[in-house]
């Protein structure tokens, strides 16, 4: 069995579920079980990294693990997701370096459907256009996910939702100034930046499909993120 697992064992012993783990018990409730999987903790640096859906996580682990060694360049970026999924105790995730990156809310819900809702798996399985071939409009999509699947997926929940804690414990990035954001974090952090490891292969054009959406489509985001677009403009005008 691999160390990192022994480790979260280790941490996840004396709780019964992820509703009594310290760290997912600061979430909402149907967010807890899907973040046990997300929860990235770097023990050599003390640092804590909320890894939230569809806010470039990727482009973060990346990153992060090429400024702490160059040889994980090599590794797989599902690999480097299972490396860092270490759970950290109650006194390791309080004492914490933590950082997080939002998302832009209108933005990251077009990105979830351009990348989910057009997936062959997910239109079978789900048949949000009535069928299970034909890729749902926006307006289905959102539909769907506010009259039944809302907190079925992570990639569809709030962002604030996934956070543990209050925003103010954490450093608090905005995704379109992320890289020098992950600078400042990774040199005070790890002592070391190894540069942007975007990658534009999980990219989706969501930014552009945004000023292509109606008014109905728009208004049910709002609806469904309607914190999440609070949060993320007073943190906006903060900067």
């Amino acid at each position: 069995m691999a160390k990192r697992n022994l480790r979260n064992i280790a941490a996840f012993a004396r709780y019964r579920s992820s509703d009594s783990y310290p760290v997912t018990k600061l979430m909402a409730p149907h967010a807890r079980h899907a973040m046990i999987s997300r929860v990235c903790y770097f023990p050599e640096f003390n640092l804590y990294y909320a890894r939230l859906p569809k806010c470039a996580n990727t482009t973060i682990i990346r990153t992060l693990a090429s400024s702490i060694d160059p040889k994980l360049d090599q590794i797989s970026t599902s690999g480097l997701k299972t490396l860092f999924n270490r759970l950290p105790s109650a006194r390791e995730f309080e004492n914490a370096y933590k950082f997080v990156v939002l998302r832009e809310p209108v933005v990251r819900a077009v990105s979830a459907w351009r990348n989910k809702g057009h997936s062959k798996v997910f239109i079978r399985k789900h048949r949000y256009a009535g069928d299970d071939s034909t890729v749902p409009t926006l307006e289905q999509f959102l539909t769907a996910l506010r009259d039944n699947d809302y907190f079925q997926n992570a990639h569809f929940l709030p962002q604030t939702d996934m956070i543990p804690g209050p925003l103010d414990d954490f450093e608090v990035g905005m995704l379109d100034q992320l890289e020098p954001f992950l600078e400042k974090v990774c040199t005070k952090a790890i002592g070391n930046y190894g540069g942007l490891k975007s990658d534009r292969k999980v990219a989706t054009d969501a930014r552009k499909r945004v000023l292509e959406i109606s008014d109905r489509e728009r208004a049910l985001i709002e609806e469904l993120y309607a914190k999440d677009i609070q949060v993320y403009e007073n943190y906006r005008n903060t900067m």
